[in-house]
């Protein structure tokens, strides 16, 4: 290839054209390189003796260069699909050259050449006038003969090989190359010369390359036929790449990801210990591995799991603290440490050749030993550090599992619900057990969240106007604070109304907390309602120390988040009482005509009671009432003309008393289910409803009876005491349901339920189950439905 040679590189991707430019321009003394995008012109381009063209459409350009000079050569040099590559090559006009690897830019020079010259290269020029560029290159570069013999051989090559390069010029490639990958390599570069008609064709394949000492190792070669202008043979050219280490990363993925998978199954922390130690050992062949898991009771990492090899040559592993051994530093930083010399394990003395220590999240810590020096490498690190990664997500899967069903159903929802949110502060309503914990977790991320300096949640005073700061962080301390909300107040829009507001300039507030605010240094503030149905938990304030720092996206973001942490909160209020030991019983009753039952009792003489609830999407109650004496057609009307019922249904009339299925809006039930009460029973007789609920703590029922004591007249504590919340396990489930059962019934159920019986589409029916029984399908019927009928009894009453 001449130096002076004129190339035109050209496309409609500025960074790319010159990055293929710079990358030709590299190849020293060889070519003159011009870039042309967007409008150039051909009058602008001048002379060029060929063009690289970086799509497969050649721009506008390349036909105005070629009006004047038809056989300018046209050289496609982009990534694309077979079908893409194939129209190209058809084109007689056209080259083609795929990107990728580190000799991209010295194989596009010389295929330049091979188009641009009349005569063409050989084989072995090409390769002489580049020969400190290829040398230079980590892969290796060769050319053969037409008998498959070495001509040319870089000094990667020969590093590769083990070979000196004088030892492989002049001999066959078959001495690196088994036979059938010679002969395959050729067969495939045939087929493609003889498809495309094509002068310039090369082929990418894998291989075991031989060395010199009697190993393989995995590499992959591209492998280019060249031919002249005239149709001679000019040689064959390839690169080989060693991909030994890629080829054991993949394997390694790929069996992590059996291992993950049992991770994501683990039912608890302590499985997915175990299946991170035994990985270790059968997946990447490390031997030595010890899982500790941090016991928050005690502040302690425990080991939970270990490899035979652990206790064989290092014997049972201790507890450690935060300053316990490398695992407590490691756990206590959250940073990976990797040793690759002798070191100490902790102060017992116990010394191994290397390790790596990795964090398991907030739940323990990986730790992969060994008595040899240097017995880790870069692989080893990544695939540990991965491990211990899907170890810590199956952590959080198996520990969230293990809490209460209903929170984490309500928190996933939470999650669904909200787009864009900060991830950490996610983080913290998906972890927090406690309401103080979401509130602190909340405010502490928004404090160190640019433009936020401070932010604090004010909860609503059992009396007065005015919100208690319960959390918050930042500079600006407003701790034991009461922040007044009288009419025109920063809050008292948000508490009173569920209305955000949003304060440019606090300079213009009459308020003693804001001037004090103010003074030190907050331009702007956002009050957030804390909003969940009908309950009211506080108001998030967030500061800035910039004025006008709430526009239309923080305003989303942060009402987002601010109905976030109150559902989050309803949560866990309402969680409280299914994870507590001890319950409260609180019962009252009301005479106020504002309640349903109070005032349908009245009117209709009936006596009411409430058989059901179920809470409904859209935040309303639906409510299944049994109403004994009084006309039904009479309730029915009275529901049906009631402003505090969205929609009734009788579902059945027996003897004297009638079902309804009520749906109802905002209403006293609904507010106490919000408040973490579970109703037992509520009555309503004669004007007068009676209630009867069990809350989680002493605090919570006094905190329930004031709001009823506040809002509704006719108010009377009538029942209040503690007793222990009787717990029935499965198996105490099952037992009672068996004593119900009658032989004949418990077959019957059994039978349709494994039989596919309540399967859709029904795998068998009624027939032939009852046949299997040898009795009637009538009297089947009768065993099965008397068996359901106990199940729904024992489940619902």
């Amino acid at each position: 290839m001449d130096c002076g040679q004129t190339v035109l590189v050209c496309g409609d991707d500025e960074e790319q054209v010159a990055k293929t430019a710079a990358g030709l321009d590299a190849i020293e003394g060889v070519l003159d390189v011009r870039t042309a995008t967007g409008g150039t012109t051909a009058e602008s381009v001048g002379d060029v003796d060929c063009v690289v063209s970086l799509a497969f459409d050649p721009p506008d350009l390349v036909a105005d260069l070629r009006a004047e000079r038809p056989t300018l050569p046209v050289v496609v040099f982009t990534e694309g699909g077979p079908e893409r590559v194939r129209e190209v090559l058809a084109d007689e006009t056209l080259s083609y050259v795929r990107p990728g690897g580190d000799a991209q830019y010295t194989v596009l020079a010389h295929r330049i050449a091979s188009v641009a010259n009349e005569d063409g290269p050989t084989a072995m020029g090409a390769f002489d006038r580049h020969s400190e560029v290829i040398d230079a290159l980590d892969d290796g570069v060769y050319a053969l003969d037409d008998d498959g013999e070495f001509v040319f051989a870089n000094e990667a090559l020969a590093e590769l090989t083990g070979y000196d390069i004088e030892e492989l010029l002049g001999e066959h490639t078959a001495v690196i190359k088994d036979r059938e990958t010679v002969e395959l390599a050729e067969s495939k570069l045939r087929e493609l010369l003889s498809s495309s008609g094509r002068d310039d064709i090369g082929t990418t394949f894998e291989l075991e390359l031989r060395r010199a000492d009697g190993t393989t190792i995995a590499c992959e070669d591209h492998m280019t036929v060249l031919y002249g202008p005239d149709g001679d043979f000019r040689g064959t050219a390839g690169v080989i790449r060693d991909i030994a280490e890629r080829k054991r990363r993949e394997e390694l993925l790929s069996a992590l990801q059996e291992t993950s998978r049992s991770l994501m199954q683990a039912p608890s922390r302590e499985d997915v210990a175990s299946i991170v130690a035994a990985a270790t050992e059968r997946v990447l062949g490390l031997e030595m591995a010890v899982v500790r898991l941090y016991d928050a009771d005690e502040e302690v990492l425990r080991p939970e799991a270990a490899t035979d090899a652990v206790v064989e040559r290092l014997g049972e592993r201790p507890v450690y603290d935060f300053d316990g051994g490398e695992a407590g530093r490691v756990f206590a930083s959250g940073e990976t440490l990797r040793y690759d010399t002798t070191h100490e394990l902790d102060e017992s003395g116990t010394t191994v050749g290397s390790g790596l220590y990795m964090p398991v999240g907030v739940h323990g810590t990986l730790s992969v030993l060994s008595t040899d020096e240097e017995a880790f490498d870069d692989i080893d690190r990544q695939v540990v550090a991965l491990l211990a990664t899907n170890a810590a997500a199956a952590c959080n899967r198996a520990k969230r599992e293990q809490e209460v069903r209903e929170t984490r159903e309500r928190i996933a929802t939470i999650l669904e619900r909200i787009n864009g949110l900060i991830q950490n502060t996610v983080e913290v309503l998906v972890e927090a057990t406690t309401r103080e914990a979401v509130e602190a977790g909340v405010c502490a991320e928004l404090a160190a969240t640019e433009p936020y300096t401070f932010a604090c949640i004010g909860r609503p005073a059992v009396r007065g106007s005015r919100l208690d700061i319960s959390e918050w962080a930042g500079e600006t301390a407003l701790v034991g604070e009461s922040i007044p909300v009288d009419d025109g107040a920063p809050g008292a829009t948000a508490l009173a109304e569920g209305h955000s507001e949003i304060i440019d300039d606090l300079g213009d507030i009459d308020e003693e907390w804001v001037k004090r605010a103010h003074g030190a240094g907050v331009e702007s503030m956002m009050a957030i309602p804390l909003s969940y149905t009908d309950s009211t938990y506080g108001v998030l304030f967030v500061c800035s120390d910039r004025p006008d720092a709430f526009d239309d996206r923080e305003q989303v973001v942060l009402e987002a988040l601010g109905r976030a942490v109150a559902n989050a909160v309803n949560a866990i209020e309402s969680g409280k009482i299914l994870s507590a030991d001890k319950v409260i019983e609180l019962e009252f009753t009301v005479n106020d005509r504002a309640l349903l039952l109070s005032r349908l009792s009245a009117s209709t003489e009936a006596a009411l009671t409430s058989v059901g609830t179920v809470t409904q999407n859209d935040g309303s109650l639906r409510l299944y009432l049994d109403a004994e004496g009084g006309e039904s057609e009479a309730i029915l009307t009275a529901l049906e003309a009631d402003d505090g019922v969205r929609s009734v249904t009788q579902v059945a009339e027996h003897e004297g008393s009638a079902l309804f299925e009520v749906t109802m809006g905002e209403s006293l039930l609904a507010t106490l289910v919000d408040h973490g009460a579970v109703p037992k029973e509520i009555t309503g007789e004669n004007g007068i409803a009676r209630y009867t609920i069990e809350l989680p703590y002493e605090g919570d029922a006094r905190e329930v009876f004031s709001l009823v004591e506040d809002n509704y007249d006719g108010t009377d504590l009538v029942g209040y005491h503690e007793h222990e919340r009787p717990v029935q396990t499965q198996q105490e489930f099952q037992a009672s349901l068996s004593e119900r059962f009658t032989d004949r019934q418990e077959t019957a159920l059994r039978t349709a339920y494994l039989g596919g019986f309540f399967d859709w589409p029904r795998e068998v029916d009624g027939d032939e189950l009852a046949e299997a029984m040898d009795i009637s399908r009538p009297t089947y019927h009768q065993h099965l439905r008397a068996a359901q009928q106990k199940v729904y009894e024992e489940l619902f009453e």
